[in-house]
């Protein structure tokens, strides 16, 4: 029998499919406004180094669509999650657990994409200079802060 879900992991899973039709929404309310040649890859710094077609956009959009999916599959097939310790993952609490870290690193990915997307959009238009020096410790913060957290949990189990 299937764990039923926390209400932190149903806002979690909200706040994925939240800010994947937000990036939707931005990408087609502003398709028209922007240049064909847009920034496509950034520096460590967050500043733009590669420039290409605006239809990367609808190529990031299909990644991030294809991750939010591939996660959630993850959060029923946990046989795919590849953890650095032997757990019982027959145990709900386990499979709690793991489903738990999934939602969350799905939410934190997602969000991250949207990020991406929106300062690609306004860098293009020069409303902004790239992703700023502060993306990058912030996504590696908000990736491995959670897995740290759930798999502490795990190894206490």
């Amino acid at each position: 029998m299937e764990q039923r879900r926390s209400t932190l992991d149903w806002i979690f899973e909200f706040v994925s499919a939240a800010a994947l039709l937000a990036a939707i929404a931005d990408v087609a309310m502003h398709w028209r406004l922007l240049p064909e040649r847009i920034p496509t890859h950034f520096g460590v710094a967050g500043n733009p180094d590669g420039w290409g077609s605006r239809n990367m956009l609808l190529v990031l959009l299909a990644v991030t669509f294809a991750m939010a999916v591939l996660l959630t599959f993850a959060e029923s097939y946990q046989q795919l999650i590849n953890i650095p310790m032997s757990i019982d993952r027959e145990s709900p609490q386990v499979k709690g657990l793991l489903r738990s870290m999934v939602i969350v690193l799905k939410a934190v990915i997602t969000i991250t994409f949207v990020w991406i997307v929106d300062v690609t959009m306004r860098t293009a238009v020069g409303e902004a200079h790239g992703l700023g020096r502060a993306f990058l410790p912030l996504f590696l913060g908000a990736t491995f802060a959670p897995m740290i957290y759930f798999l502490v949990k795990l190894k206490r189990l």
